[in-house]
């Protein structure tokens, strides 16, 4: 699937009433209530590679690490550093799920766990690095989506989630996250058509207008949770 993230950050309680009510009215599988935490980490520039340890005193290059964790992941969290690097970290394993969770398509492979192929991490990858790693990356921010509900439409092939944004507890928008299966991509080998596409959906079922970002790490792979996680970080740019 190919995804979208959109943001309305003049959206009221009305335009959010109105929104979920008319994609009600579409009759779509309703797929539960969904959250997210976003979190921005800059490195610390006194952290210094030790091939520049004798020649410097602080980094000369600002670097960003983006974590995404959404709730429709279980216990998995994405990275990206500096819009290039991508890293899925997941805590689940396969032998302790419950009967849900095991089509979940991000876990530990039994076999994997039992010949120590693992993070060995209890805790979720992002609080590691906020709280193992802070010498290497100082948290810059912390953007939270609550209230979110998932929308499944032309029969599984489209995927709405909605989401209210909050950073330091103030409310900073509605963020809708749009999934199209690629047969409805106009043309998949053309990375530039994919954001007609969205508009096409967006026009379609109504979607308030507002900044949308559907950009790709690389055009010749296309990296389902990366490019998601990139998303994010070009929309959540407070």
């Amino acid at each position: 699937m190919v995804s979208a993230v959109l943001l309305i950050q003049s959206a009221t309680p009305e335009t959010i009433t109105q929104f979920h009510d008319q994609l009600s009215n579409e009759l779509p599988s309703l797929k539960g209530k969904w959250s997210f935490n976003f979190k921005i980490f800059r490195n610390n520039p006194y952290s210094i590679h030790p091939d520049q340890a004798e020649t410097a005193t602080v980094a000369t290059e600002a670097q960003f690490l983006y974590t995404l964790s959404p709730s429709y992941l279980n216990e998995s969290t994405i990275t990206l550093i500096n819009k290039k690097s991508v890293g899925v970290f997941t805590n689940l394993i396969k032998e302790e799920t419950t009967e849900l969770q095991r089509s979940h398509e991000l876990n530990i492979p039994d076999e994997h766990l039992h010949l120590g192929a693992t993070t060995g991490l209890n805790d979720p990858f992002d609080f590691f690095v906020s709280q193992k790693l802070e010498s290497l990356w100082t948290q810059r921010q912390l953007i939270r989506g609550d209230g979110g509900q998932i929308y499944e439409l032309e029969n599984g092939n489209l995927i709405i989630r909605t989401s209210n944004v909050f950073l330091h507890g103030n409310f900073r928008g509605l963020l809708i996250q749009i999934e199209l299966n690629n047969n409805l991509i106009t043309n998949i080998k053309d990375t530039k058509s994919f954001k007609a596409s969205f508009e096409k959906i967006s026009k379609k079922y109504g979607i308030p207008e507002g900044d949308i970002c559907c950009d790709i790490l690389d055009s010749k792979f296309l990296d389902k949770h990366g490019d998601l996680c990139l998303q994010y970080s070009e929309i959540l740019n407070f």
